[in-house]
């Protein structure tokens, strides 16, 4: 269910992923992107056509402010930030890609680990499991770093291993590539683009650290789902029904 969006970026779908065990996510259920507060009539249109039931964003309060969601028609639009005020967290002005290294790497331990980021997941798996397999969309600005670990997660929860998790992840990789692209294009200067390639890609050495925090803090993944996010062993049944085929 590939689709060209007019003015919503980094959107893709989970459906195809499939299991060892030959399990395939279903297709059109499971959607991430970036935020829909761009999205044309066009955009928002395919969106419903879809037969879109919820979006969850993912960003704070600064950012839906700036650009609030389109609604889709027949979706509910719920609000789950796992950094309710971002600004605090991560630093707009990083002066070097060393340094926006190195933000992103600290976040991804608060995404792991903050009460708000747990608080945030824990809502997300709620929703999903409430949804009852109708399709869902799940964004914050980008569509990559919070967006990136609510789908770690949900892999993880439907029973895929670390590297398939995390070669989903990176798929983001590919849209960077584009904006990059359109910067060399409009003659950016190279120490711009170098900050901005930080900015736009994301890195599986903070993917790895991500699990790396979980696993240290609660011995495993499906751990972390039943002690952090509370699920038990019929929610993770539900969701298996609902999204794999």
């Amino acid at each position: 269910m590939d689709h060209a969006f007019e003015s919503i970026e980094n959107f893709r779908q989970l459906g195809g992923l499939t299991r060892p065990d030959g399990a395939r996510i279903r297709d059109g259920v499971l959607l991430r992107s970036g935020h829909l507060g761009k999205a044309t009539e066009a955009d928002v249109a395919a969106l419903a056509d879809m037969g879109l039931a919820l979006v969850i964003d993912m960003r704070d309060s600064h950012e839906r402010q700036r650009h609030p969601d389109k609604d889709v028609p027949g979706a509910e639009n719920v609000w789950l930030p796992p950094a309710p005020d971002l600004p605090a967290i991560i630093p707009f002005k990083a002066e070097s890609p060393a340094q926006v290294r190195q933000v992103f790497h600290e976040f991804y331990r608060y995404l792991a680990l903050h009460p708000d980021a747990i608080g945030a997941y824990d809502g997300f798996f709620r929703r999903l499991l409430a949804s009852e397999g109708r399709p869902v969309l799940w964004h914050c600005t980008q569509g990559k770093d919070r967006t990136g670990v609510g789908a770690m997660l949900l892999l993880s929860a439907l029973g895929f291993d670390q590297d398939a998790a995390i070669g989903e992840y990176l798929l983001t990789n590919l849209f960077a590539e584009t904006q990059l692209e359109a910067m060399r294009l409009a003659r950016a200067g190279e120490e711009e683009i170098a900050l901005m390639a930080e900015v736009f890609r994301v890195s599986e050495a903070n993917a790895r650290y991500w699990f790396d925090c979980v696993q240290l803090e609660y011995g495993s993944v499906q751990n972390y789902l039943e002690m952090a996010l509370a699920l038990d062993p019929e929610d993770i049944a539900r969701l298996e029904n609902f999204y794999l085929e």
